[in-house]
């Protein structure tokens, strides 16, 4: 049975943190490569937008003698953090809470926000951040009961959210 992403992740997560160091650097071939955290600030692309981060405590692997830094998993999952944080997005933990409380499994979800199901498992996972027009629709979503509705009505389904499309024509 195949592993979902969140185990995968973790594994790789666990392996990062038993590595035996010191390792051989890449850059300078010594064997001075040990786990550090650094401020770093970098820039990162979303939704066809370039963002400058600043990162406080970016954990990384850095050569004692070169200064060469290699950035693990533990690297990419603190620059998500932070780019979900600066473009105040959804974190995965608000998704599930929020689905929790609305009694909603993912499929469902899924369905009514018009993304597939492993689409929903990745923002879930945080194997992909949502994009910003997802962000806010995932908001009405959760906080609007009428949006829910309207979503999730089979009844609705491309008419929602369509002047007029809710009202018969009058016969002349």
């Amino acid at each position: 049975m195949p592993k979902d992403i969140m185990t995968i992740r973790q594994d790789n997560s666990d392996r990062e943190r038993r590595k035996k160091y010191p390792i051989r650097c890449i850059e300078c071939g010594r064997k001075e490569v040990f786990p550090a955290v650094i401020r770093q600030t970098i820039q990162r692309n979303h939704d066809g937008r370039i963002y400058d981060l600043v990162i406080d405590d970016l954990p990384v692997a850095k050569c004692r003698n070169c200064g060469e830094v290699s950035y693990a998993l533990d690297s990419d999952d603190r620059i998500i953090a932070v780019l979900r944080k600066q473009l105040c997005l959804l974190t995965p933990e608000q998704i599930r809470a929020n689905l929790a409380a609305l009694k909603l499994n993912q499929k469902e979800a899924a369905v009514a926000l018009g993304v597939a199901p492993e689409t929903l498992s990745r923002w879930l996972s945080g194997g992909l951040v949502q994009s910003r027009a997802m962000d806010n629709l995932m908001r009405a979503f959760f906080a609007l009961e009428d949006v829910r509705n309207g979503f999730m009505r089979a009844d609705m389904r491309g008419r929602f959210g369509v002047i007029g499309a809710g009202k018969r024509r009058r016969a002349v």
